[in-house]
């Protein structure tokens, strides 16, 4: 047993009277495609051929009657008879999604790792001048910033500056 394929509908709009605008009429046609629902049309109302208004219409429904047909393409027949036929292969690839939303997220994770090492450098680079003076490498410039944001919010204010800007690392890093 061989399904047969269904055919799509297609409206087909034209002005039956070219200077009359308003005045436009409607067909029917269930075709395989646009091209042959025109033909159809044209065979039908040959006066239109000169005419310039014309439009086709696809309902929606087309969509439903597309995915059945590919359906009925895939069942196999149950034919007895022998035919040739030739094989064809298509190959399809799948493309991939672009999420930019993830796209984002990859870039504020690459971002947030690179500051928290530049941060946990800090302590090492502390630790580093204590431990070996000022000529340690590059923990003379860390001290010295520190101090000068001491020095340029009055001492007191600096201190707590300070205790905000480990408060918001501690806030930001994973537990």
């Amino acid at each position: 047993m061989n399904p047969k394929k269904k055919l799509k509908t297609y409206n087909i709009t034209y002005r039956p009277d070219a200077d009359n605008r308003y005045n436009t009429k409607s067909v029917t046609y269930k075709a395989d495609n646009i091209k042959s629902a025109e033909q159809m049309f044209y065979d039908e109302h040959p006066e239109q051929k000169e005419q310039r208004y014309l439009e086709i219409h696809s309902p929606l429904s087309n969509y439903a009657i597309d995915a059945e047909n590919e359906k009925i393409a895939e069942i196999p027949t149950d034919n007895n008879t022998t035919t040739s036929t030739t094989t064809t292969t298509t190959t399809t690839t799948t493309m991939k999604k672009f999420n930019i939303l993830n796209t984002f997220k990859l870039v504020n994770d690459y971002i947030k790792e690179i500051t928290m090492l530049l941060i946990g450098l800090i302590p090492l680079l502390l630790l580093g001048v204590v431990l070996f003076g000022d000529n340690f490498f590059l923990g003379n410039i860390v001290v010295y910033n520190i101090q000068n944001i001491l020095d340029s919010m009055a001492g007191f204010v600096g201190i707590i500056t300070l205790l905000l800007i480990v408060y918001f690392y501690n806030r930001t890093t994973d537990k």
